[in-house]
C-alpha cells in the first residue's frame, strides 16, 4: 500500500509540476571549468529528480534508466549562474545556481514519467472467452483472476479490477480490438490504465481412457483439459500492440469443467510470466533520453 501511494504521488507531481524551472545551489568539480559545470549540472538534476522520485521504489531497470538521465544532465539545464570558482590541487571547483527545466512537457519530466510507467505500469487485464466456432461469448473470470494474481506476485502493484468496468455490449468492441478491426484507443474510455492486456481463451476437454486389456479402452473418472490463450499487450494512449503471446496448456480434473479450469490457470500463469519479461525488456531497452 505504501509503495502504491508513493507511485501515485510521484505521477501526480510529474503531471502537475507548477514550476517550469527549478533553481538549485550546487557544487561542481572537474579538470577545467567545462568539466566543473558538467558535474554541477548532474548534481543539480540529481537533486531535482530526488525530490520527485524515490529511488528505493524503483525495480528492475528503473534505476538504470535514472542513471541514463543523469548521464544526459546537461540537456536538462536552462541556465548556470556561477557564483564562485576556485582552482585547487589541479582541479576547478565551482559553486553555482543551476536552472533545471521542469516544464511538464520538457524532456526531463517526460522521461521521468516514462521511467515510472515502465517501472510499475498501470495494467488492466481483460480476458474474452471464445467458443470452438470462434465466437466471443463473454469475459473469462478464471483467466482474468489467475493472471492478476500472478502479476501481483511478480511485483506489479497497479493492477486494475476490470470486473465492473465494462458491460456486455462492450465485449463485442473488445473482441474487435483484439482482431484489429477497431482502434485500441477506444478501450481507453473504459479502462484508465497505461496498458491493456487483452486475451482470448479457448478450451476443450476429453475423458481420459485407458487400455482395458482386451484390445479396447475403458473411460476413467478423470478428464484432460486443453487451453489455448492468446494475449495482446496494448499501450492505450497510442493503440500500439507492444507484444503478442500465445500459450497452450493442459490440466487434469475429475470433470471436464475442472480440467479446463486447471488448464486455463496454467496458461494464465505462463502468459503472466511472459508479460513480466516483456515489460522488463521494454524497461531495459527504452532510450529514456530522446
Amino acid at each position: 500500500m505504501k509503495k502504491k501511494i508513493l507511485c501515485l504521488a510521484v505521477m501526480l507531481m510529474l503531471l502537475c509540476q507548477p514550476a517550469f524551472a527549478q533553481k538549485v545551489i550546487v557544487d561542481g568539480a572537474g579538470d577545467d571549468l567545462t568539466g566543473a559545470m558538467k558535474d554541477a549540472s548532474r548534481n543539480a538534476v540529481e537533486r531535482v529528480v530526488g525530490t520527485l522520485v524515490d529511488s528505493t521504489t524503483l525495480v528492475g531497470n528503473g534505476r538504470v534508466q535514472i542513471d541514463r538521465i543523469y548521464m544526459k544532465s546537461q540537456g536538462f539545464i536552462k541556465d548556470i549562474d556561477i557564483l564562485s570558482k576556485e582552482k585547487r590541487d589541479g582541479l576547478m571547483y565551482i559553486h553555482a545556481c543551476v536552472d533545471v527545466d521542469t516544464d511538464p512537457d520538457a524532456e526531463l519530466m517526460d522521461n521521468l514519467k516514462m521511467v515510472m510507467m515502465l517501472n510499475d505500469p498501470r495494467i488492466a487485464v481483460v480476458a474474452l472467452r471464445q467458443e470452438t466456432s470462434d465466437n466471443t461469448v463473454g469475459h473469462d473470470m478464471v483467466t482474468e483472476t489467475a493472471m492478476n494474481d500472478k502479476l501481483l506476485k511478480l511485483g506489479f502493484t497497479h493492477i486494475a479490477d476490470t470486473a465492473s468496468m465494462y458491460e456486455t455490449s462492450d465485449i463485442n468492441m473488445l473482441g474487435q480490438i483484439f482482431d484489429g478491426q477497431a482502434d485500441a484507443r477506444l478501450a481507453a474510455r473504459l479502462i484508465g490504465t497505461d496498458y491493456l492486456v487483452l486475451g482470448r481463451a479457448r478450451t476443450e476437454s476429453h475423458v481420459i481412457s485407458l487400455p482395458d486389456g482386451h484390445g479396447g479402452y475403458q473411460p476413467t473418472l478423470l478428464s484432460t483439459g486443453n487451453a489455448i490463450l492468446t494475449v495482446r499487450i496494448i499501450r492505450l494512449d497510442t493503440g500500439e500492440v507492444a507484444a503478442v503471446f500465445t500459450t497452450n496448456s493442459r490440466g487434469v480434473g475429475n470433470s471436464g469443467v475442472m480440467a479446463e479450469r486447471k488448464a486455463l490457470i496454467n496458461a494464465s500463469v505462463d502468459v503472466a510470466e511472459k508479460i513480466e519479461q516483456k515489460f522488463r525488456h521494454l524497461s531495459a531497452s527504452v532510450d529514456v533520453v530522446r
